[in-house]
């Protein structure tokens, strides 16, 4: 790349001034900021496309940000993430983001580029509702692809006398039931408290596994009732993935 070529071609946009960083690596400086002042990171190098194309990108300095403040830990985030990334364009490379784009039109890509990246590191402040709504279809995902040897039936109602108390997941091993509760905050977490305590009343046999969506967010006598009537708690979902099948061999033996 040609840095005079590619400051004919920047001339009359909002582009600052350029800098070569490395051989054939670019840094544009960009009236693009964000929420703390920082500058958006854009750089520009040389295209596998080849001639007349260009690659835009940040070397993986925009996650790298947004991880200091939110962690892209569950799938439902993932998912959000890969939605911003293709409704503008944008692909990701190891963390890398990147646009290819021709040179004609490298104005109007930085600013897509440069949008996009705002869009992405403001993640951490949308509702929390967004984030967490399909936390049990995560947790379903899970349940019926990894622990689909355990035979997992959903919405299982172990008292037929008493509809009401309902089992997410349901899971046999070696003839032994093992109850999965996914819970999202105080009142689900109250609600299995109750099931888990009239089902002891009963003397069913049972092994009771409880996932949360944020463990720290309960109050503290919905951490009391559970810790109580659970056999075992997972903190978050993805501690759950983590150590799921080991703890069922381990609570059920062969």
């Amino acid at each position: 790349m040609d840095m005079s070529s590619l400051k004919s071609k920047l001339e009359g946009s909002l582009v600052q001034d350029l800098y070569e960083r490395r051989s054939n690596i670019y840094q544009l400086i960009v009236p693009i900021h964000h929420e703390d002042g920082d500058i958006v990171d854009v750089y520009l190098e040389e295209s596998p496309l080849g001639n007349g194309h260009i690659r835009i990108c940040d070397f993986g300095l925009t996650l790298m940000r947004l991880s200091y403040t939110f962690e892209i830990g569950t799938s439902t985030r993932q998912r959000i993430l890969d939605s911003i990334l293709i409704n503008n364009g944008v692909k990701n490379d190891n963390g890398n983001l990147y646009l290819d784009t021709p040179i004609d039109l490298l104005c109007e890509r930085v600013l897509q580029f440069a949008g996009c990246v705002q869009k992405i590191c403001s993640m951490r402040y949308w509702n929390r509702d967004i984030v967490r709504s399909t936390f049990y279809e995560d947790l379903k995902i899970y349940v019926t692809t990894e622990l689909e040897q355990f035979s997992p039936m959903p919405d299982i109602s172990p008292l037929v006398d008493y509809s009401i108390i309902s089992v997410d997941w349901t899971l046999t091993i070696n003839n032994r039931s093992l109850y999965i509760y996914g819970v999202t905050g105080n009142d689900k977490a109250k609600g299995v408290a109750i099931s888990l305590l009239e089902l002891h009343k009963r003397r069913l046999q049972f092994i009771s596994m409880v996932v949360h969506e944020d463990f720290e967010n309960l109050g503290s006598k919905e951490i009391t009732y559970l810790t109580k009537n659970a056999d075992t708690q997972y903190p978050t979902l993805e501690d759950f993935k983590e150590t799921s099948i080991q703890d069922i061999e381990r609570l059920v033996p062969a």
